[in-house]
């Protein structure tokens, strides 16, 4: 079966929302340049925020360079703000592709279920 662009499209993407001392932002699937605009409306409702920030990175299939360069952003914006910043459930190769570029330690995981927190440095 061959995917569509718009098959591609639904399976991919950057969501926002604020839960009661959250904001949450959901990345899934091939996240790269074709989501720019939704990486954008997503850093606009960072803006102002006074809460943590957790990046649910559970159903990331891809990343590319635009891609690590949001994760960038919003580490920014957070520490700018003093806002603590969590990866929930980074698939391997995310933290793998984190750590070859020196970004590892910016980051604190942390493992849903079972698993305890870990900091993405230790």
């Amino acid at each position: 079966m061959t995917s569509t662009p718009t098959d591609r499209d639904d399976a991919n993407g950057i969501t926002c929302s604020v839960r009661p001392g959250t904001t949450l932002i959901t990345l899934t699937g091939d996240i790269d340049a074709a989501l720019r605009e939704q990486a954008s409306a997503a850093m606009v409702s960072l803006v102002g925020r006074d809460a943590p920030v957790v990046l649910d990175t559970r159903r990331v299939t891809f990343i590319d360079s635009s891609g690590i360069a949001f994760l960038v952003q919003v580490y920014k914006v957070c520490d700018e703000s003093s806002l603590e910043l969590v990866l929930l459930d980074p698939p391997v190769n995310l933290v793998d592709l984190l750590d070859m570029v020196g970004m590892r330690e910016l980051f604190t995981i942390e493992r849903s279920g079972a698993q305890e927190s870990v900091a993405a440095g230790a």
